[in-house]
């Protein structure tokens, strides 16, 4: 017991260094064990998740694992209503996939035809799905930079936020790979093909200024106002209903791959499903009965 107070003290203090002025909750949910490159706390339902493996929060095998693991967790947890990944390394969210890693394995592959000939996914795919499947809003707030495999996560999440200064992008084809987790699928499908070839065929990062005008972050913010203004937008969502921001999300994110009408047949489920819904019987009453009395529009 006084080991898991002595955590709960400790991990507080990190929150409280990295977060400044936001004053985060001492609430602290450590039921999962063995996290080596995992720093998590909260304010309310708003789950704050750090990657943390110094020197310059290198992504590996066992970060994603870990992740999924704290994914599964907080899909299961009521509590949870908004999560926000961010660096716990100061000017590093992720820098990227740890390329030594990466080696190893193609050394392995060239004399052993049979590794990544799996029809299966292998399991940075599967994460980043994961995140795109997760029934609460995800925020990636980026702090500093986002590359590779950091930046793939974050194409994953919901919504991006990133400092001035900082920079994101998938630059792989600098060492002769190109993006593995998903940053020639995603990228194109948020900013266009022309954009993301310029981009991941020459192996350029975007800083701030270019990553808000390409439309690869929401916005850019000093790098003291990242998490005040990520806690600002996962208090809003977490105010929210959460079973519309589940079925609104799961329609915006799977819509893109279906036939027009089988789309729409998935919107209009989804809607009555919520007209069904408490929150939205006792919202539109409520509604209603506020402007009751107002005159109409012209």
């Amino acid at each position: 017991m006084a080991k898991r107070t002595e955590l709960r003290v400790w991990m507080a203090a990190i929150l409280a260094i990295a977060f400044g002025s936001v004053a985060m909750a001492d609430n602290f949910d450590n039921d999962i064990e063995g996290m080596r490159y995992l720093q998590y706390g909260h304010e309310g339902g708003v789950y704050v998740i750090r990657f943390y493996n110094p020197p310059s929060n290198l992504m590996n095998a066992r970060m994603v694992t870990e992740t999924r693991d704290m994914l599964k967790w907080m899909n299961t947890d009521a509590r949870v209503r908004v999560i926000v990944f961010t660096g716990a390394i100061p000017d590093f969210f992720i820098q990227h996939y740890d390329v030594g890693e990466l080696s190893t394995t193609a050394d392995a592959a060239t004399k052993d035809a049979t590794i990544g000939a799996s029809a299966e996914l292998h399991a940075t795919h599967q994460l980043f799905l994961e995140i795109e499947a997760f029934p609460k809003p995800v925020i990636a707030a980026i702090n500093g930079q986002a590359h590779g495999g950091g930046f793939e996560l974050a194409l994953a999440c919901d919504f991006r936020i990133m400092t001035n200064p900082g920079s994101v992008g998938l630059p792989e084809v600098n060492v002769g790979i190109l993006p593995g987790a998903g940053g020639t699928v995603r990228l194109p499908r948020l900013i266009g093909v022309a954009r993301a070839k310029e981009l991941i065929m020459q192996g350029q990062v975007a800083d701030a200024d270019t990553a808000v005008r390409y439309g690869l972050v929401m916005k850019a913010v000093p790098p003291d106002q990242l998490m005040a203004e990520a806690l600002k937008l996962a208090h809003k969502l977490e105010a929210l209903p959460p079973q519309s921001l589940a079925l609104t999300k799961k329609v915006i994110s799977t819509s893109g791959d279906m036939p027009l009408r089988d789309a729409l047949k998935l919107e209009q489920d989804s809607f009555w499903t919520l007209m069904r819904s408490e929150d939205a019987q006792r919202l539109m009453k409520q509604y209603v009965k506020s402007n009751q009395g107002r005159p109409a529009e012209k």
